[in-house]
Formats: structure tokens, sequence, C-alpha cells
């Protein structure tokens, strides 16, 4: 075969070559997309776990990874140093509530004292001692009381005895005024001496004299027992003043306490650290037990399962003007095995109006917020997790072009900036 006839025949296959290939990019169609990095975020955000008091662990329940039910207790703090403070301030507590008992019993003149329920068990011993002291000092009282009685009872006697006097110089003072009139008119008739009739009128002013001494003595002793019987009304008001004294002051102390007491067992009653929401566990903070967790420390974070997910990319402003919402989008888990784990779809639901710029580089970007379709998280293999801040590889579909427009963009796009600097 002569050398010309591979030349035609090289020409002939080259030309079929390029008109097919000029055909294909011609006339063939290329789905477009925008590509960008994202990371998967949490509508309404992740629920973060902290404890408002702090405190040392005890038991940690859960493991990084794994599902919790609302409620379900994560972490148990050790408590023994709180049980021991409200011991000792319930103990406090009702040794003052039983003081208080005691005092108004006394204030109120009580027979007996009526304790608060709340002391009434596991407080033998306090309701014992208080009982005690109340009947002690009711009997001191009363012994005072029958003190001044004993005396009110001897001022008696001496009041009886001198009316006793009284009446007997009453009836001599009868017989003298008797006498005397006789001797003054047995004087008149001269048949009697003037003497006798002196003597006579002297003695019945001596009489009279104490009668009068008598009469003081009966006011001063029956001023003296209305001086006592105000003395036992003063010592039991006094008793009642100190009682209502104490319980003002014992007010405070018993209101401190009680607060201390609901505080204690406020913070006992959240020993357990529960889930807020149903969810996944992670950035699990402790690891071990004895660790010491500072007050709203972030313990542990949860993703709720109830919530959708939310897959955020940052688009290049170059490529802003090629997506609108409801754009479809294929997802890559670079995290998770890429011979095991299938692509996912999604759609986009939502563009920024306007560009971010990262702190970091300064560089500007849109954000595009991407939604999984229906079902899509369900082909998902089995253990494969999606948890916030996971890195995403998404694929914004746009138009179809065929691959001349491609090849000829680039330099459509030259020439028409070119045209316009010139």
């Amino acid at each position: 075969m002569s050398a010309a006839r591979y030349i035609w025949i090289g020409l002939i296959t080259l030309a079929v070559l390029v008109g097919g290939f000029g055909t294909w990019a011609v006339m063939a169609e290329l789905g477009g997309a925008v590509i960008a990095s994202g990371r998967i975020e949490v509508d309404q955000n992740r629920q973060v776990v902290q404890h408002p008091y702090g405190g040392q662990v005890d038991t940690i329940l859960v493991d990084e990874g794994d599902f919790v039910d609302a409620g379900q207790i994560l972490i148990q703090l050790d408590g023994t140093d709180l049980r021991s403070q409200l011991t000792v301030v319930s103990g406090q507590l009702a040794e003052t509530i039983a003081r208080r008992n005691r005092l108004e019993a006394e204030r109120d003149g009580a027979d007996q004292i009526a304790f608060d329920p709340m002391i009434s068990n596991g407080f033998s011993d306090l309701i014992a001692g208080q009982t005690r002291l109340f009947d002690a000092r009711r009997q001191s009282t009363q012994t005072q009381i029958e003190q001044f009685e004993r005396r009110i009872e001897q001022i008696t006697d001496q009041i009886n005895g001198i009316e006793a006097q009284q009446q007997s110089l009453e009836r001599q003072l009868v017989l003298i005024e008797q006498e005397l009139t006789d001797q003054r008119s047995l004087l008149e008739r001269g048949l009697a001496q003037a003497t006798r009739v002196l003597a006579l009128e002297r003695e019945k002013a001596n009489l009279e004299g104490r009668k009068g001494e008598l009469t003081a003595s009966a006011a001063q002793a029956r001023g003296r027992i209305t001086e006592i019987e105000l003395g036992i009304l003063n010592i039991d008001t006094v008793r009642r003043e100190e009682a209502i004294a104490e319980i003002r002051d014992l007010q405070p102390t018993e209101l401190e306490l009680r607060e201390t007491q609901t505080s204690l067992n406020t913070q006992l009653d959240r020993l357990d650290i529960r889930a807020g929401v149903s969810g996944v566990v992670y950035g699990l903070q402790i690891y071990s037990t004895s660790a010491v967790i500072e007050p709203a420390q972030p313990i542990l974070f949860i993703v709720p399962q109830d919530r959708p997910l939310i897959i955020t990319a940052r688009i290049d402003p170059r490529d802003i003007d090629q997506l609108l919402v409801g754009q479809n989008v294929t997802l890559r888990f670079s995290a998770f095995n890429q011979k095991t784990t299938p692509e996912l779809y999604g759609t986009v639901v939502n563009l920024s109006g306007d560009a971010f710029e990262d702190d970091a580089t300064g560089q500007s970007f849109y954000r595009a917020e991407v939604t999984l379709n229906e079902n899509e998280i369900n082909r998902l293999p089995e253990g494969a997790v999606l948890v916030p801040g996971m890195p995403v590889e998404t694929f914004i579909r746009t138009a179809d072009r065929t691959p001349m427009q491609f090849l000829l963009k680039p330099l459509t796009d030259f020439f028409a900036r070119a045209w316009r600097e010139t």
C-alpha cells in the first residue's frame, strides 16, 4: 500500500474523530455543579448540658455517641458533702423550731408544748429536752408565785390580828365612854373626883390613838398585798415578754436555716444531671470519676434527633449567580468510609442575602443552607451518625451545559473583560 493511501486513511480517521468530538461537544449536555465545602449544623442549635453549681463526678452513665432520651440521667455527682451539710443544717433548724415552739407555749401560757409536725419524728431528744426546760421554767415560775401567795397569807393573818385588836379597842372605848358618862354625872353632883374623870378621858384618848395606829398598820398591810399581787402579775408578764423577745430574735435564724436547707435540697435534687432533650451525645468533656465540674461548665452536648439537620455551605461569590432556592444538592461525607457510605441528596432551602467575611482568612463567601431530602438519612450505614461540625462536600446542581460551552466560557469571559477594558 502506497504512502499516499495511508495519509488519506489517517486524514479520514482524524476528520471522523474531530467531527465526532465536535458533534459531541456541541450536542451533548453535561450537568453543571457548584462545589462548596460545608458542615453540619442543627436547626435551633445543639443542646449544651451544664450544671449550675458544679461538683465532683461520682458516676458517668453515657459515652460519646450514645443516644439518650429526654430526662435520662447522664452523670451523677457526689453528694457526700451536701448530705453532711444538710444533716447539720436540719439539726440546727429542728433545734430552732423546737425552741420556738417552747417559747410560744410560754408566751401563750399553755400547759404543754405544741411541737411542729416537721420535728415530731426523728428529733425525740430535742422534744424531750425542750419539754424538760419548759416544765422546769414553769415550775420555777409557779414556785415564785407560791412564795408570793404565802406572803399574802401571812400579811392577811396580820390584818386579821389587827382587825381583832381594833374590835377589842372598839369594845373598850364603848365601856370607857359609858363609865366616863357616869363619872361626869357623879362629878356634877359632887359624888366623884375630877381626877377620875381625867384619867378616863386620858385612857379614852390613848385607846383612840392605838386604834388609829392599828388602822394605819392594816392599810399598810393591804398595800403590801397589792404590791405582791402586782408582783405575781409581773412574773407572768415578764415571762411572756421574754418569750416574745426570744421568738423575735429566733425568726431571722430560722429563716436563714430554712433557706439554706432549701438550697441544699435543691442541690441534692440536681446531683443527677439529666438530658433536656432526646438525642445523641457528643463533645463529652468528662472522662473519669472524681473529676471536678465547675459551675456552668459545658459538660457535653446533645444533638436533638427530633430537629432537622442543616448543612451550611460556603459559596464563592463568583458562583452565587448560579444558585437558587430549591436546587438539588449531592452531599458527600468525608468523615465516613467512602466505600460504604453513599452520597445523599438534599435541597437548597436558603441563600444569604449578603456576603459574609471569614475572620481568619478575610475571604468573602455566601451562606447556603441545605436540608436532606426525606428518608435520605436512613441510607447511612449502621453506626454512622451525623453530628454538628462534621465536614460535608456539597455539589449544587446548576444548569446543564454542552462541553463546548465549558471549553469556550473562559475565552468568552476573557474577551468580554478585555473588550470592556479597551
